[in-house]
């Protein structure tokens, strides 16, 4: 069963437990479309490939697989902003003294490791 946590006021994460925060990054690279011989005085670019990266804090003691692959909805007003399969590719556990354990998780996409790579935390 897919589990969905609403944030704020119109996003909500689906199939990460534990969700409190969450941020979104996606990036084009620029590629350099100089040619030689060409007219102008600007340096001219292309957009290239897309890099997606979900970071998501989530608080409780929830085990996390590192390298395993999960599919991921991020919705903003009911509109899907992102979906993505893709793999845990760090895991920042935080544990304070008398203080709720929390865990920050950076998702990218991509494939899950090989069964002997992926590690439970």
């Amino acid at each position: 069963m897919a589990t969905t946590i609403k944030l704020g006021k119109n996003t909500t994460i689906s199939n990460v437990t534990g969700v409190v925060d969450a941020s979104l990054t996606l990036e084009v690279e620029k590629v350099d479309a100089n040619t030689r011989g060409a007219t102008g005085v600007s340096k001219r670019s292309v957009p290239g490939m897309v890099s997606r990266t979900l970071e998501v804090t989530a608080i409780g003691d929830y085990s996390r697989l590192y390298g395993a692959q999960t599919y991921v909805v991020v919705a903003v007003s009911g509109v899907t902003e992102m979906a993505m399969t893709g793999v845990i590719t760090n895991i920042k556990r935080g544990e304070p003294i008398n203080d709720k354990i929390s865990q920050t998780l950076t998702i990218k996409p991509g494939y899950a490791l090989d069964a002997g790579d992926q590690i439970t935390v």
